[in-house]
């Protein structure tokens, strides 16, 4: 079990368990949280001791995270919720609760943002954070530390008597220059591992240059959501700190769309080319975002692989998502980006609204034409606070809403062009189809440059084409899985809450919700009129 020791805030990444019938199951990595890592550098910027926990890479039980949090005895408890962990989370804030009834509880991430009111109905939930976390996170800590109540920053929602309150919206970091480095040294750094058929090299990291997205994509949460970028500089800064203090050999660009600047990914490529950085690494792009010139600088500075999300090789469909990117100009990227000789990730999603058998064989036949190093097919899965989601909902779609399921291999959705037990089989055809062409095999096999390549090549082919999983690869501790949401649910809302989008929580006034209390499962630790008056110290 970690030994951290006591510090007034505990900042904690949640275990993440996926079903066995994901491909993700056998062959995803585990990173770092950066969210987590930048709100405890910013913490720490401003002299409050805080300290990281990583469940899942930990694989603590339930009963070690409770005991870990009595051993660092914190104040105040952040929680990081994506919808896949918001079951644990729930959980988590629980357990806290029970480590020490006095800690002010607070949720942040994309699951919570999107659904504070969900959150809020579990009593051990104290506080939810809506947009940039650094500030928020600080004011919060500040008043909370200082004997006040925190209830009065903009961009939190909390319970306030028998109802769920929202605050007007926070304020945007226009400048992500002012904030410090991510605070990699209270994270577990030697037990993060990148995807298979993610990297060249290892030790490997994942970074980020921006945040939001301009797209208008209805399956993402970044869509529309305010755009900003770290000069090229200070990245630059950031992987020379990585490479000397923890000898990191290859980073992972997480940014929705590395190249929407593009005149500062010139300047980073020409300043790790001039400054002689050493270091291999990736990027997530959009076929409309990358030309010639740019994808040789990329090249010419490490950069070795780039992740396309193609999303449909139909054309109605990528109008349907909201990605009409045309056909010719997709063909056209990949071909610059294999002249140059960056390998590509291709991702395609079947079950988006409008889908058919015909329209999910487009697809597939797409994928086989582009035939990038690597493709990986999705299941569209429709994420509280996306466009998706709004959409099912209203048209009766969404077939129901256990988080547990929302990891991007089920089909959450009754379509009425598309019958669930047909994607299924459609989606395991599709690897099947696209991996065991002769020359996918042959250009997997020639680019292995390392033992621990070979070793991912075999645990791979195992799991995607034989559904054999060897390794601990993804293990999670199994007193994870299973509980529901809504063990956890003290109160009900008992009106109805209106469908946002992400952009909407973090930009727009929000309208309060009423709610009542239900009976308490008996494991409880403390009761929703104990807990509801916890904000004060």
């Amino acid at each position: 079990m970690t030994d951290l020791e006591p510090a007034d805030v505990l900042l904690i990444n949640p275990p993440w368990l996926s079903k066995s019938q994901n491909i993700w199951h056998g062959i995803k990595g585990a990173m770092p949280s950066l969210g987590l890592l930048s709100i405890a550098a910013y913490l720490e910027k401003q002299g409050v001791s805080v300290r990281v926990l990583d469940i899942h890479v930990e694989k603590l039980s339930a009963n070690e995270t409770r005991e870990v949090i009595r051993h660092v005895r914190p104040k105040v408890v952040g929680i990081t919720v994506m919808t896949a962990t918001a079951v644990p989370s729930y959980k988590i804030a629980r357990l806290a609760k029970e480590a020490d009834e006095n800690i002010l509880v607070v949720m942040g991430g994309v699951h919570a943002e999107a659904l504070p009111e969900e959150c809020l109905i579990n009593s051990s939930v104290d506080l939810v954070v809506r947009g940039d976390g650094e500030l928020t996170m600080y004011r919060i800590v500040s008043e909370f530390l200082n004997g006040r109540c925190p209830r009065g920053i903009s961009g939190i929602s909390y319970r306030d008597g028998n109802k769920v309150v929202h605050s007007p919206p926070g304020d945007v970091i226009a400048d992500l220059n002012e904030l410090p480095f991510p605070a990699y040294h209270l994270a577990p750094m030697h037990k993060y591992y990148p995807a298979i058929g993610a990297y060249r090299r290892l030790p490997a990291i994942n970074m980020l240059m921006t945040r939001g997205c301009p797209g208008k994509c209805i399956f993402c949460n970044s869509a529309m959501t305010k755009l900003r970028t770290r000069d090229a500089e200070p990245v630059v800064e950031e992987i020379i700190y990585l490479k000397k203090r923890y000898g990191i050999r290859e980073i992972q660009f997480y940014d929705d769309t590395f190249t929407i600047f593009k005149q500062n990914v010139f300047k980073f490529c020409e300043l790790l080319l001039k400054r002689n950085v050493d270091v291999t690494w990736t990027a997530f792009v959009r076929t409309d975002c990358i030309s010639h010139d740019l994808a040789k600088a990329m090249k010419a500075a490490g950069c070795h692989q780039m992740l396309f999300g193609v999303e449909s090789g139909d054309e109605q469909i990528l109008a349907n998502v909201r990605k009409p990117i045309d056909r010719e100009k997709t063909i056209w990227a990949h071909n610059i980006v294999r002249e140059v000789g960056i390998e590509l990730r291709s991702a395609f999603i079947f079950g988006n609204n409008g889908e058919t058998m015909q329209t999910m064989q487009n697809t597939l036949d797409f994928a086989i034409e582009l035939d990038p190093d690597i493709s990986i097919f999705n299941v569209c899965t429709p994420y509280p606070g996306t466009q998706l989601f709004k959409w099912a909902k209203m048209h009766g779609y969404l077939k129901h809403e256990d988080w547990t399921e929302y990891e991007i291999s089920t089909f959450l959705m009754n379509l009425p062009t598309l019958d669930s037990n047909q994607l299924k089989e459609f989606y395991s055809y599709a690897y099947q189809r696209f991996y065991r062409r002769p020359i996918a095999i042959w250009r997997r096999l020639k680019k292995i440059s390392s033992f621990s390549q070979i070793a991912d090549l075999f645990h791979a082919f195992c799991f995607i084409m034989l559904r054999h999983k060897f390794g601990a690869r993804d293990v999670v501790r199994q007193d994870w899985a299973y509980d529901k949401k809504e063990d956890f649910f003290d109160f009900r809302i008992s009106d109805d809450v209106e469908t946002r989008l992400t952009y909407e929580l973090h930009y727009e006034p929000l309208r309060s919700h009423p709610i009542v209390p239900v009976p308490a499962p008996p494991s409880v630790a403390t009761s929703p009129a104990v807990v509801a008056d916890s904000l004060t110290p």
